[in-house]
C-alpha cells in the first residue's frame, strides 16, 4: 500500500463523509512516515492487506473525529470517540472493542518506537503516552455478545451419531445408493474434528500428505501426528500447528479412507489433486458442503432439533479429552492462544460434577473418620 492511498485526498486532507480535516504539513509528513513504518511492521508480521487496511480506517477515523495528530491526543479524545461510536454509531460492542484495540495498538507502537517518540519530543515537545486505559476501554470477555453459545455435544450422542453413520453406510452398500461414498467420507471427516478437535476451515484443507510419524508413537505409522492451517490472530494469516493423534481409530479410519474411499472420487479430479476430503465431483470440499452434510447426519440420528454445529464437536473434543489431558495440552492441540479459550470449550456434565463432589465428600468423611480412630 503507498503511503497516501487510504489517508491522503489532495494534498494534505484527510476525509471522513463530508467532513474535511487537513493536518499541517510538518504534522502529516511525519504522520505518514509512522503510519508507513506501522503497516511495514503489520505486513512484516504476515497480517493480510483486508486487516491491515480495516486497522488503518480505524487511526484514520480517530483521527479525523480528534482533529488532532496522534501525540496531541487525550484520554477525553479518545473517551468521546468511543461514546461517538457507541452511541451515535451503534456499532457492535465487540467491533468497538476492536476499534479500541487498534487505537491503543497504534499508540503502543509509537511510543516503544524510540525514533518516532523522540523525533515527536524534538519537533513538538510532546512526549507522547498511552491514551487507551483498562478503564476507559470495552473489557475482553469469554461470552461472545452476538452469538449463541456452542454447545458441546453429550458423549452419548457423539456415539449415536457415529452408530447412525455405521447403519446408514450398512443400509446404502445394501441397496447400492448414492449416498454410500459420500457417508463413508463424512464418517472419516466428522471423526476427524471429533479425534483431532479440528476446525471445519482446518479438516475440509488437510491433504494427503498433511500426516507425518510420530517417533514417540510408532504404532500409528504414517498417521501419527496431523499437519494443519489454522485461524491466525490479530489479522494474521493461516496459522501452522502439528497435532499428535490420540486415538488409534482415527489411524484406522483415515487409513481405510485414504486406501478405499478417496480413489472413488478421483475419476473426476485433476490428477494433480492433494485435497484429503473431495466432493462428487473430484474438488476440495467446500465449507457450505462440509455444513450441510453435517446437517444430513443430524436429521438421520435424529438429532435436529438440537441445534448442533459441526463446531459444537470440536467443543466436544476438549471435553473428552479433559479427562486425560492437561487444560495446557489440550490448550497448544486445539489451537488456542490462551487457556481460557479452552477453558470456555469444556462442557462438564451435571452427572459429572455430582460424581465429583459426592467424591470429595467421601474422602473428606473418611478422612475425618481415620483422625477420630488415632
Amino acid at each position: 500500500m503507498g503511503k497516501r492511498k487510504l489517508f491522503l485526498l489532495g494534498q494534505t486532507a484527510l476525509q471522513q463523509k463530508d467532513d474535511l480535516f487537513v493536518l499541517p504539513d510538518r504534522d502529516l509528513d511525519l504522520y505518514l512516515r509512522i503510519i508507513e513504518a506501522f503497516t511495514n511492521k503489520h505486513y512484516s508480521l504476515n497480517h493480510q492487506e483486508k486487516s491491515v487496511n480495516r486497522d488503518l480506517a480505524v487511526i484514520q477515523d480517530m483521527l479525523t473525529f480528534a482533529r488532532k495528530s496522534p501525540w496531541q491526543w487525550t484520554e477525553e479524545d479518545f473517551e468521546r470517540w468511543g461514546a461517538d461510536i457507541g452511541r451515535n454509531r451503534k456499532l457492535a460492542t465487540a467491533t468497538q472493542r476492536h476499534y479500541q484495540g487498534v487505537i491503543r495498538g497504534f499508540l503502543k507502537y509509537i511510543v516503544e518506537n524510540i525514533r518516532f517518540s523522540e523525533e515527536i519530543y524534538r519537533q513538538f515537545g510532546i512526549r507522547i503516552r498511552q491514551i487507551c486505559t483498562e478503564e476507559n476501554c470495552i473489557p475482553h470477555v469469554h461470552d461472545r455478545e452476538l452469538k449463541k453459545e456452542r454447545p458441546a455435544i453429550p458423549r452419548e450422542e457423539v456415539d449415536l451419531i457415529f452408530a447412525t453413520f455405521d447403519r446408514a453406510i450398512s443400509e446404502c452398500a445394501s441397496f447400492s445408493s448414492k449416498d454410500l461414498r459420500p457417508l463413508q467420507r463424512d464418517k472419516t471427516m466428522f471423526f476427524s474434528v471429533y479425534s483431532l478437535g479440528a476446525r471445519a476451515s482446518e479438516t475440509i484443507g488437510l491433504n494427503i500428505n498433511s500426516f507425518v510419524k510420530n517417533p514417540g508413537c510408532p504404532q500409528f505409522g504414517e498417521f501419527g501426528i496431523v499437519s494443519v492451517y489454522g485461524k491466525g490472530s490479530k489479522g494474521s494469516g493461516p496459522k501452522h500447528r502439528y497435532i499428535p493423534v490420540i486415538q488409534p481409530e482415527f489411524v484406522d479410519l483415515i487409513a481405510w479412507y485414504i486406501k478405499s474411499i478417496r480413489p472413488l472420487f478421483l475419476m473426476n479430479a485433476d490428477p494433480n489433486e492433494q485435497a484429503l476430503f473431495l466432493s462428487e465431483r473430484g474438488r476440495r470440499l467446500s465449507l457450505s458442503a462440509f455444513e450441510e452434510r453435517f446437517q444430513h447426519i443430524m436429521r438421520l440420528s435424529g438429532l435436529k432439533e438440537r441445534g448442533y454445529t459441526p463446531h459444537c464437536l470440536r467443543h466436544s473434543s476438549v471435553t473428552d479429552k479433559k479427562e486425560h489431558l492437561s487444560i495446557d495440552t489440550i490448550r497448544r492441540m486445539h489451537g488456542h492462544v490462551f487457556e481460557a479459550t479452552t477453558q470456555g470449550y469444556t462442557h462438564i456434565p451435571d452427572s459429572d460434577v455430582e460424581r465429583e463432589i459426592k467424591r470429595c465428600q467421601q474422602n473428606l468423611i473418611k478422612r475425618i473418620q481415620e483422625k477420630e480412630n488415632v
